[in-house]
Order: C-alpha cells, then structure tokens, then sequence
C-alpha cells in the first residue's frame, strides 16, 4: 500500500492561480468526499482556489442528500474558461474511464483513485501527480490522508464529506476495508457533524423510487447463487447500484447483478460477497468488448451503448454470459416474485462462484 508523497502533490501544481476538480459521471459520496477534501486541502495549505465539476445529474437520494446539506456548489462543465484556470485534479476515477470526461483544453495535473485502471504507464507517466492504489477502500481515504501528510485536520464540513465517502465505499468498513480505512472512518466520525449523516444515510425517498423497486422485484429471478435483475428503463444510472447493493442482501445469494437503460447506455453493476471474489473480472467479461467497465474488490459498474445492439438484444447478451461466467448452464431460474422456494445450483457451479467466477 502507498503513501502520500506531499513533496511530488506540491511540485504537480501552480504555485498560485485556480484549479478545475472533477470526478466521474454521476458522482456517488466517495467522488464528492474526494473532491470537497481536496478542495479543503489546495485552500487551507497551497493557498489555492477550486471550482467543481459535475457530469451527470445526481439522483440518487443519498447522494442528492449529500450535496445539499453540505452545500457543494459547481460551475458547469460548458461554462468553464481555460483562461481562468491552471489545471486539473481528478478524483475517484482515471483518464481513460469511458464515465469520465473532465473539461478539456486545460493540463490534467493530479489524478487521486482507489480503482483499479488500465495499465498504461504513458498515460501515468503524463499526469505529474498519479496517486492510484486499489488497496484502499475508498479515494476518500486517500484523500484523508493526504490532508493528514500536510499536518492539516479537516474542518467539520470536510470530515463530514469525507466520512461519508468513506462508509459508503466500505459499506461501514464491512467491504474491502484496510487499515488506513480504519482509521480514516473513525477519525472522521470524531469530526463530523453526525445530524447530517444521519439525515444523507436516509433521505426522505419518492413514489418513483418505490416503484422502480417494486419492478425489480418482479423481474428478478434467482440462479442458484446468483441474484439477476435485468430491468428495461430506469430513472438513473445510479438506480442499477442501488438495486444491485440491495439483492446482495437476499439470503442465500453470494453475487447480485442489476442492469437497466438510462441515458442511451445500458448500465450493469455487479455486487458480491463470496469471500476472495473479486467483480471486475467477471463484468469485464459480461460487457464484453460491446462494453467497458471499471471497479474495486466486491463492486463493479460498467454500460454498454445502446447504439449496434437494441436493449432487448442487450439484456439478453448480458444474460447469456453472465450465466455462462457464472457456470449456471442448466440451473434453474427461479423468479424472486413466486412462491416456491428457489432451487438450488448445481454443485459444481456452486463451488466454482464460492471465489471467482469461470472463464467462457
């Protein structure tokens, strides 16, 4: 696992001027932590003003919760003046990753992310501050203690951001959590303002919300250890990971697999429990090359364009390799919605999904 380097963090950025900070499309509590840490962080130790950059509308409860209770502000992707600023900080993603697109015309100067990315070493070796280490469990981690290799404590709103990145990436330290997680949650718990925590962990939720989940329990079925939601059209691309993240609770049911259209994309998130199961490799084979995807440990996220293929064509290809990745040929899906008990896998698929999926 890495540590901060504060003397290469100082020498990527201007000594003085305004910095664009960015994050994926549709920013989950991780990005947003990230990005208010670190915009905490260039104010209070380099002296240096930020602006933030959002993509994607923000619909999930939890998150919309998050960015106003904590007042975080942005400027427009299309509003932002190369002019006016020196550079870019990337956070909680790469460049490369097809849900990224930060503003152009302007030097990406610092890339922090807990996720695991193409091995490119060009690209690395282009980007003065490349801090990625798949290790943690959060970027909000990182970022937490990139503050505290400055000697510098967050205020409250910042610990308040950051710690919310932290539990939500770490399912509060039950997923893919390290030490430097450890100490990052229960510092930032000291500090942060535990009424709006309370209120961005449940968010009052609309009829749209309740509905869309009474669809998913109608379409999903179970495959032996394996629970499929492959929904037509949905509110948002973050409805797939809450929907995933909420199968993976079904008793019983070591990988949770979501899917929906939204935006012209359609958006799959894997999910899993299975001790030493990693997604990513399994979703990079259900997207295929149709598709691209990116993820960390026990969560993966990724889409395919609803350009060459229609989305029926699409639900039933991300089907189709799913049960073959997973080995269930010939087990029986079992709606979620009847009244029979769910059949069990076959043994030997079974034991195959108890650590990582197989290969077609």
């Amino acid at each position: 696992m890495s540590l901060p380097d504060v003397a290469a963090f100082r020498a990527a950025l201007p000594s003085e001027g305004r910095l664009v900070l960015a994050t994926h499309r549709h920013p989950d509590p991780d990005g947003l932590g990230g990005l208010v840490g670190m915009q905490y962080l260039l104010a209070q130790r380099l002296g240096l003003g930020s602006d933030l950059v959002l993509e994607g509308r923000i619909r999930r409860a939890e998150n919309a919760a998050m960015r106003r209770l904590l007042d975080i502000r942005t400027i427009p992707k299309g509003g932002v003046d190369p002019a006016r600023f020196k550079g870019i900080v990337l956070v909680d993603s790469q460049p490369g990753f097809t849900h990224t697109h930060p503003p152009g015309a302007l030097p990406l100067l610092v890339v922090v992310d807990h996720h695991r990315g193409p091995d490119d070493a060009a690209s690395h070796a282009a980007v003065p501050f490349f801090w990625v280490d798949s290790e943690y469990g959060a970027t909000s981690t990182m970022v937490y203690h990139l503050l505290r290799a400055f000697d510098l404590q967050p205020d409250q709103r910042a610990a308040t951001a950051l710690f919310c990145g932290v539990r939500y990436d770490t399912n509060d330290l039950a997923r893919d959590a390290t030490r430097p997680d450890e100490v990052a949650y229960l510092e930032l718990q000291r500090l942060a303002d535990p009424k709006i925590v309370g209120a961005v962990n449940h968010p009052p939720l609309s009829r749209d919300y309740f509905r869309q989940m009474a669809e998913a329990l109608q379409a999903g079925e179970v495959l032996g250890p394996l629970m499929l939601v492959l929904l037509h059209e949905v509110s948002s691309p973050e409805s797939v990971a809450e929907i995933a993240d909420w199968f993976l609770r079904l008793e019983g049911q070591q990988w949770s697999l979501a899917g929906g259209a939204c935006d012209g994309r359609y958006q799959v998130s894997l999910r899993t429990d299975a001790p030493g199961a990693d997604a990513l490799p399994a979703l990079k084979v259900i997207v295929g090359e149709e598709g691209s995807c990116g993820g960390h440990g026990r969560m993966a996220g990724g889409q395919i364009p609803l350009t060459d293929l229609s989305l029926e064509q699409v639900r039933e290809l991300v089907r189709r390799r799913a049960v073959e990745v997973f080995g269930l040929q010939g087990a029986p899906a079992q709606p979620l919605a009847a009244d029979a008990t769910p059949a069990a896998a076959p043994a030997a698929a079974a034991r195959r999904v108890d650590s990582s999926p197989a290969r077609p």
